[in-house]
């Protein structure tokens, strides 16, 4: 996990150069476009305190929802979407590879 974390605050491009992932902290609702809900949401957190990856709290407030929302870096919110990081419904991880 300890890799995961660090490939997610740093990503070499092909020219060698080095983003830092861990400045494009993304919402949920900003990534998937809808609501997470909270089981989504409680999934998504927990998966992130098992792989180290560090998050950030921000306040909200609209008509569809008032208080603290989580950020992730977007590189980690690929990862758990994308390549296998959630869980099946047996509670098992899905790691591809």
């Amino acid at each position: 996990m300890e890799q995961l974390n660090h490939w997610v605050r740093t990503t070499t491009l092909d020219n060698n150069t080095k983003i830092d992932n861990s400045m494009s902290m993304i919402s949920l609702y900003d990534y998937l476009g809808h609501a997470a809900g909270p089981d989504l949401g409680k999934q998504v957190a927990s998966a992130a305190a098992r792989a180290g990856v560090k998050h950030e709290m921000r306040e909200v407030k609209h008509s569809g929802w008032n208080g603290p929302i989580m950020l992730y870096p977007r590189a980690f919110l690929d990862l758990y979407f994308k390549n296998g990081l959630n869980e099946g419904a047996s509670g098992k991880q899905l790691l591809k590879g």
